[in-house]
């Protein structure tokens, strides 16, 4: 009877992490301790919970870990994050990830430690108390005369000196951000002074303790701030080619000029990517990639030089649109009025268009500009053929984008064709095994029908849409995989019906109830194997 128990607790296990693996709902995480020193590495531990509270057993996505300021995440430079900030979970974590000594925060406040899925944005904070370092070994016998607190330095190298009465000839310290950087003796004088160079352009601070024989802390100067703002300017230059507004999947090169001291470059596309710079000669750093996203986006800089490093941020602006071109262009040609009226659509904003225009084989006789999207030439003559092409321009008359596709206009064409088609392709996607019919937008359709193919002459009308995605039905009943055809037709503006694409084979019982069917069946060889037992 016992084997029989676990047996069919295990498998009753089996189908409710099959069924409910997916169910994130929210993570628990702890950090310890909550309260530390600046400086002082702290332990996350995260895990990913459903909305029951169990542990989801095959949890493995992306997530991102972050300081949180209020409602803005901590200056980077202010904290570090474990695996620099992304963690993906892997089956040997067994579901519960533990960073040891993974957070350091060398600033003083109350912050949220922020935990985010990176596909559902589910998020969890903790919060955290970040205190200054305990000096209570502060004796007043050791006092900083140069800096003084918060005072600016202006280059990487300090002058320090300080009072160490009762201490002459003892061993002393200086550290910087709380890391020993160097070290030396009190002279007879009990005065100590050194330099501490490789200062990076921030804000820091600055302590010196002194040694016993055995090299145990005797004594501690108070803690002194400073800001270390460097004048020289690293960054010269920076040359986006193609340029910076471009169609999407198109291939970036951007080229860095800079101080040459610098020795190392990291290029930042702001909610996009950051790309280490390659150094192809003195003062020069190259990178290239794929612009695959469209967007707006922010470029940044960071130069390091001799152990310090500088940020420059919004240094320029790259554009990406999905495609830019001249599409859909409409005419209506009225003999009587001697006169053809042209129209058409654009994905971008430019000044104005130049349409060239002509006839036979002298094409593009007559240049006109204008800054809408339409144009009407007149005086047309009725016998000969007209050719036009648009161009979009800037306000010098230099081209800046492709040019349309040249428009024939023949004496007896009335109108242009209607919804554009040409290169719109349908796809079968699948999501958690769903099936979906996608396509891209038709130019000057104002809807979508979708149909059922079950012969050339048998189309039965499934339903219409607005948007450009259809989920396919299935039929839970179904012995076996089953198969339909379907297709989609573009409803024109003037009410013409366009065909897009083939007709497509699909799906319509989805791979879901596979799984549910092998559950099934390791349940019921669970129960004869707990009754054999019994």
């Amino acid at each position: 009877m016992k084997t029989k128990i676990i047996g069919l607790l295990i498998l009753w296990g089996l189908f409710l992490n099959a069924v409910f693996a997916w169910n994130l709902s929210t993570f628990i995480v702890t950090v310890n301790p909550s309260t530390v020193k600046v400086w002082q590495p702290a332990d996350i531990t995260v895990k990913a919970v459903d909305s029951n509270g169990n542990i989801v057993t095959n949890y493995q996505w992306d997530i991102l870990i972050q300081v949180m300021n209020w409602n803005k995440e901590l200056d980077s430079s202010d904290y570090t994050a474990p695996n620099d900030g992304t963690y993906s979970f892997t089956p040997e974590d067994m579901w519960v990830k533990k960073f040891t000594k993974g957070l350091i925060i060398n600033k003083q406040w109350n912050f949220k430690v922020m935990i985010e899925d990176f596909d559902t944005s589910k998020s969890w904070e903790w919060d955290i108390k970040v205190v200054s370092e305990n000096n209570t070994v502060w004796n007043g016998k050791i006092s900083v005369l140069t800096p003084q607190d918060w005072e600016t330095i202006t280059n990487s190298t300090l002058s320090l000196s300080a009072s160490a009465s009762n201490y002459k000839n003892s061993k002393f310290q200086v550290l910087i951000d709380w890391k020993v950087v160097t070290e030396w003796l009190v002279n007879n004088n009990w005065n100590l002074q050194t330099d501490v160079t490789n200062l990076s352009n921030w804000k820091h601070t600055l302590k010196v303790q002194i040694l016993d024989l055995n090299g145990k802390v005797i004594a501690k100067s108070k803690i002194i701030n400073i800001n270390v703002s460097i004048d020289k300017t690293l960054f010269k230059k920076i040359k986006i080619l193609p340029g910076t507004d471009v169609s999407q999947w198109t291939k970036m090169t951007v080229n860095v000029l800079t101080d040459d001291s610098v020795s190392q470059a990291v290029l930042t596309i702001a909610n996009y990517w950051t790309y280490p710079m390659n150094n192809y000669g003195i003062w020069k750093f190259t990178t290239q990639f794929i612009a695959n996203t469209s967007w707006k986006f922010d470029v940044s800089l960071k130069l390091t030089s001799k152990n310090w490093d500088k940020t420059y941020k919004k240094i320029s602006k790259i554009v990406v649109l999905e495609h830019i071109w001249i599409q859909s262009v409409r005419f209506v040609r009225d003999n009587n009025a001697k006169k053809i009226n042209l129209n058409w659509k654009f994905t971008w904003q430019v000044p104005m268009f130049k349409v060239e225009y002509g006839t036979g084989k002298w094409k593009y006789t007559e240049t006109k500009k204008v800054s809408e999207n339409k144009i009407s030439i007149w005086d047309i003559h009725l016998s000969k053929t007209y050719f036009v092409k648009i161009i979009p321009i800037d306000t010098n008359w230099n081209k800046i984008w492709t040019a349309s596709k040249e428009i024939v206009i023949e004496p007896n064409m009335e109108n242009a064709a209607t919804c554009t088609i040409d290169n719109i392709k349908t796809h079968v996607v699948v999501r958690w095994s769903w099936h979906y019919f996608v396509w891209s937008k038709a130019p000057w359709a104002v809807k979508y029908i979708v149909y059922k193919w079950n012969s050339i002459t048998d189309l039965s009308k499934v339903t219409t849409l607005t948007w450009t995605e259809y989920k396919f039905p299935f039929n839970a009943d179904a012995k076996k995989k089953e198969y339909a055809y379907f297709t989609v037709k573009a409803v024109c503006d003037d009410g013409t019906l366009k065909q897009i694409d083939k007709v497509k084979k699909v799906v319509v019982w989805p791979g879901d109830w596979i799984v549910y069917v092998l559950i099934l069946t390791m349940m019921i060889f669970g129960l004869k194997l707990a009754y054999k037992e019994n």
